[in-house]
C-alpha cells in the first residue's frame, strides 16, 4: 500500500531523520548498514566496504534500494509518532513487516474511510 501523506504530522521528514541517525543508519532488525541520507552511492560503497573491495560491493551498486532505510511505525499507525512505535529498518525488513501485518493495515484503512469494525462473539449455546 502506498503511503497515505496525508495521515503522517507535518513535521514525519524530521522525525524520521532522527530516528534514523539515532540508528547509525543501521537497520534495526537486520543490522545492515544503508545509505545516509543524500549520501552519494559511490561514497556509500567506500564507507561500508572497509577499503576492501567484495561481491556485498556488487549487491550494493546494483541493489542500492536494499540498503534504503526507512521508518516504520511498529502500530501502523502513521499518526502515533511516539518514538518506541517507531523503529529504524531496511528497505526489506519493513516490506516483510508491512505483510505480516497486512490484515490490520487493511482494516486500519476501512476504519479510517468510515466503515465500522464489527466483532461477532459466539457464546456456548448460541449456536442451536
Amino acid at each position: 500500500m502506498p503511503m497515505e501523506r496525508s495521515l503522517y504530522p507535518t513535521d514525519w521528514d524530521a522525525i524520521a531523520h532522527m530516528v534514523k541517525t539515532e540508528s547509525n543508519w543501521t537497520c534495526e532488525q537486520c543490522g545492515k548498514q544503508c545509505r545516509e541520507f543524500d549520501e552519494d552511492l559511490i561514497d556509500f560503497i567506500i564507507r561500508t566496504s572497509g577499503g576492501r573491495h567484495s561481491k556485498a560491493d556488487y549487491e550494493r551498486l546494483m541493489h542500492p534500494q536494499k540498503f534504503t532505510l526507512t521508518t516504520a511505525h511498529l502500530d501502523h499507525v502513521p499518526e502515533n509518532c511516539h518514538r518506541s512505535n517507531l523503529k529504524a529498518l531496511c528497505a526489506p525488513c519493513h516490506c516483510r513487516l508491512d505483510l505480516k501485518a497486512m490484515g490490520r493495515k487493511k482494516m486500519l484503512k476501512r476504519e479510517r474511510s468510515g466503515q465500522l469494525t464489527l466483532e461477532f462473539k459466539v457464546l456456548e449455546g448460541d449456536l442451536q
